[in-house]
């Protein structure tokens, strides 16, 4: 155990250092990083911190920097912990050192930061810097701003039953997060889903770990989703054109008479993109129907569409799974895809699809009462 304890230390002064020198050779010339003391937690410290750097500017003004150090990839869920802590820290330093001067600059240090653990020290007012050049370090006094890009996925392999929300499965379960008002338990959500109890679970706990998903208790029942935070962290492991199977198509008379068409359909279809969207949050004329279809050539057969390799303006996706049809929305005869199903596919389409999919975010913001679903046995 000591033997452990000893190897951690060990590390925690490696990446503190690594840092000091990988910042230091980003400052203006004339400033100065280095370390003051590296602070032991048996040290009887009211300091809740791992070390304390200096910076110093060309005309001998100072600053200190109170550093935690996690060794393990800082996940978002310890972040209000950490900032409390570091914050603390903070205040205490500035009363030890008898409030000369502006507070200590509060700093996380990890071998790995995510893009959602960035933001949200950010917003927490927190510097950070991790062992991939990830690095964003804001002292008021001296005067200093450095920041870095680094990588955006985890080098680090770790022991984690589910890494990403790619494929069906997985992507069933998200659906579900996103369309249902908390609370509901996970056996709730699978029997609902048609998902096991143990794929609920897998993506729950992945997404717990990034503070987008909120549960009463280890065990208990679901209680929080962000999901405007888990359509961004969805789409980065989906994509509309990639993910389904896209297929061409031309209505020449323009896509009035297929809307016709639609109406009288008895096949299993849904309406997205910007058609889907532009019912709800008007952006732009829409030029080109997205839909979802399993069998995309008998589905343009029965719309008496023709192939087109360019100049194309229906799209008949074969969907990545059946939720994309699932859940849909009727309106004047016309089944659309569930809003969250459409979100997720402008905010990761081609052409103008993002700046739409700002739209219908903003009103999916303002009318959640009214899109979100009540599962149909929650107790």
């Amino acid at each position: 155990m000591l033997h452990m304890m000893r190897n951690s230390i060990v590390y925690e002064t490696q990446l503190v250092d690594d840092v000091v020198e990988d910042v230091g050779e980003r400052l203006p010339t004339g400033w100065n990083l280095h370390t003051r003391e590296h602070v032991s937690s048996s040290s009887g410290s009211r300091l809740q911190v791992d070390a304390i750097l200096e910076i110093q500017a060309p005309d001998g003004n100072s600053s200190e920097i109170l550093v935690e150090v996690k060794t393990r990839p800082a996940e978002p869920n310890l972040l209000t912990h950490v900032a409390s802590r570091l914050k603390a820290s903070s205040r205490a330093r500035h009363e030890q050192m008898g409030k000369a001067g502006t507070e200590p600059v509060a700093m996380l240090i990890s071998p790995y930061l995510s893009s959602l653990t960035r933001k949200r020290l950010i917003e927490a007012g927190i510097s950070y810097a991790d062992g991939t050049g990830n690095i964003r370090l804001a002292v008021e006094r001296p005067a200093v701003f450095v920041q870095n890009q680094g990588a955006d996925k985890n080098p680090i392999r770790e022991e984690r039953p589910l890494r990403s929300l790619k494929g069906g499965r997985a992507a069933r379960v998200v659906r579900a997060l996103m369309d249902y008002r908390t609370p509901f338990g996970t056996r709730e959500l699978a029997a609902e889903t048609g998902s096991s109890p143990a794929m609920v679970s897998r993506v729950v706990n992945l997404l717990e770990s990034d503070d987008i998903v909120g549960k009463r208790g280890r065990r208990g029942r679901i209680v929080s989703v962000d999901w405007e935070t888990l359509a961004d962290r969805w789409a980065e492991d989906y994509d509309f054109s990639t993910s389904n199977v896209p297929t061409t198509w031309l209505e020449p008379r323009g896509v009035a008479p297929l809307l016709v068409r639609l109406r009288s359909a008895d096949f299993r279809y849904a309406v997205t993109g910007s058609f889907a969207a532009n019912r709800l949050a008007p952006f732009a004329e829409p030029r080109l129907v997205s839909l979802y279809a399993e069998d995309p050539v008998a589905v343009a057969r029965s719309l008496e569409l023709r192939p087109a390799d360019t100049g194309a303006n229906v799209f008949i996706m074969r969907p990545f799974d059946a939720v994309a049809v699932e859940r849909v929305e009727h309106e004047d005869g016309i089944a659309y895809a569930r809003v969250t199903q459409v979100l997720l596919d402008l905010m990761t389409g081609p052409g103008r699809g993002p700046a739409e999919a700002e739209a219908i975010l903003a009103w999916m913001k303002d009318n959640e009462d009214t899109w979100k679903l009540s599962l149909t046995n929650p107790a």
